[in-house]
């Protein structure tokens, strides 16, 4: 039997045990006691299209980015009413306050060109003033000074005309509320006019040589390539698009069958009835330096390695082991109206071939006082003046000299002495000079003028080749502006 003192003990741990349970219990059955409104459960989220004319406009929410560009659907707004920005490039931006956003969705649409503070100007501004101006290729009945308004943002392209001045145009980009400015000096070509890879398909803006052909079409030979122009189209030659191996042009020839000889440091080439063909199959150097044509029709060339002659369709060497040649590097060839080839040494001044048989003219011969050894080139005029220009050694000067009633003498103007004229061309008594420094023309009057970077519309007139049109317009080459063309009102004649 448990005693007395042990069942007060197992009343004590009953009780304690039990005390824990009771009091979850009562806790368990208790009510739960709520004060307030009760909480919102969200079922979605605002949705909202927006489109823009024109698209592609940034969305901005609240002054923040979102990434989106117009159109576009923001699905995952959390606000019932949202500040919205669109930024489009030129435009002005557009804020805008959206109210009561639907979880359906809303939509938007913002017309940048609906509002007229969107639009800008165009100032148009030329010298000479009054020239017509178009706009986007389509002529206006405006003239400058001018502001053209309500122009759509983006670019727009302004071209001018004014008479005896070269079209010009140039593109404009337009902003919101602002005026821009097309502002051109246009080109006088009432005397002078250029033609560069900028305003025309010259290739290059060094133009080593330069001729006309008996179509009146002009040829310009490049350092990039070889150009056609028949007053209005163009044409070009290039190593991508035809067989030439080169595409520096150092010679041009325009034969009597109207064949246009093209020499390169890679060989001779011939267009014939349109068709550029490579005439170098033997050519034994193909570095081209100078071209002729004898009153025969044959064909003649200044190479690398001496001269050759074309003759049944295989060329003929001439160097210093096999010729009167003194030099095996000329300088230039010519033939006179006896058929003589003429060939121009860098040393040892002139090799001239009469048939079969060679003589050798040193300049020292030639009675000039501290004339200088190497030949620059020779030209023939009709009355049976020959002009040569003489040069140093190291190319950079010389003097011009001619053989007239059977003597040598030299022509003697402040602006040829001490430069390098590269050639020397005649037409009906006038005299051109292609010199380093610029253009020398003695016209049949015996008046002399002198052109150069200040007194011309070109920039620079380092000068290497002319040729003259049916017209008596007056095309050269130099040596950073291209080609360019003086007409006509230069020469007599």
């Amino acid at each position: 039997m448990m005693t007395i003192s042990a069942k007060r003990i197992f009343r004590r741990i009953i009780t304690f045990i039990s005390l824990p349970l009771f009091c979850i219990h009562l806790l368990s059955c208790e009510k739960p006691v709520f004060s307030g409104n009760p909480e919102k459960i969200k079922t979605d989220n605002y949705k909202l299209t927006i489109e823009s004319n024109p698209t592609k406009a940034d969305v901005y929410l609240n002054g923040k980015n979102t990434g989106y560009t117009t159109p576009c659907s923001l699905t995952w707004l959390e606000n019932e009413q949202d500040t919205f920005t669109l930024k489009l490039n030129l435009y002005n931006d557009t804020t805008f306050v959206m109210n009561n956003l639907s979880t359906s969705g809303s939509k938007c649409f913002i017309d940048f060109r609906a509002n007229s503070k969107n639009y800008g100007k165009i100032g148009c501004i030329t010298i000479p003033e009054k020239a017509s101006i178009s706009l986007d290729g389509k002529k206006t009945n405006f003239k400058t000074p001018y502001t053209i308004s309500t122009l759509e943002p983006g670019n727009h392209t302004v071209a001018y005309s004014f008479p005896e001045h070269r079209d010009d145009s140039m593109k404009v980009e337009v902003t919101a509320s602002t005026i821009s400015y097309a502002s051109i000096t246009l080109e006088d070509t009432s005397q002078w006019v250029s033609y560069s890879p900028y305003n025309s398909k010259v290739l290059s803006e060094k133009v080593y040589s330069i001729t006309t052909d008996g179509n009146n079409n002009v040829w310009m030979g490049s350092l990039e390539g070889l150009s056609k122009f028949d007053g209005k189209s163009w044409k070009t030659y290039t190593k991508s698009n035809s067989v030439l191996r080169s595409n520096v042009i150092n010679a041009l020839l325009a034969d009597k069958q109207n064949r246009i000889w093209v020499g390169t440091p890679k060989g001779i080439y011939a267009i014939v009835n349109g068709t550029l063909m490579d005439y170098s199959f033997n050519l034994p150097d193909q570095s081209v330096i100078g071209i002729a044509e004898s009153k025969e029709g044959i064909i003649w060339t200044a190479i690398g390695g001496g001269v050759c002659k074309l003759n049944n369709s295989v060329w003929q060497q001439f160097t210093i082991s096999n010729s009167g040649l003194k030099d095996n590097y000329p300088m230039c060839i010519s033939i006179d109206g006896n058929d003589k080839v003429w060939v121009g040494s860098r040393y040892y001044g002139l090799s001239i071939l009469d048939g079969t048989t060679w003589s050798y003219l040193t300049t020292a011969s030639m009675n000039i006082s501290g004339i200088e050894p190497g030949i620059g080139s020779i030209h023939f005029a009709e009355d049976g003046t020959i002009w040569v220009s003489t040069v140093r050694t190291d190319f950079d000067m010389g003097r011009v000299v001619y053989f007239k009633n059977n003597l040598w003498s030299h022509y003697s103007r402040p602006e040829l002495n001490n430069n390098h004229t590269k050639q020397i061309r005649t037409w009906k008594g006038n005299v051109l000079f292609a010199t380093k420094s610029g253009l020398g023309i003695l016209n049949n009057m015996n008046e002399f003028e002198f052109f150069r970077k200040g007194n011309t519309k070109l920039w620079d007139m380092n000068t290497y080749q002319t040729a003259i049109d049916r017209d008596g317009n007056i095309w050269f080459g130099t040596s950073i502006c291209g080609a360019g063309k003086a007409k006509k009102i230069l020469l007599k004649g």
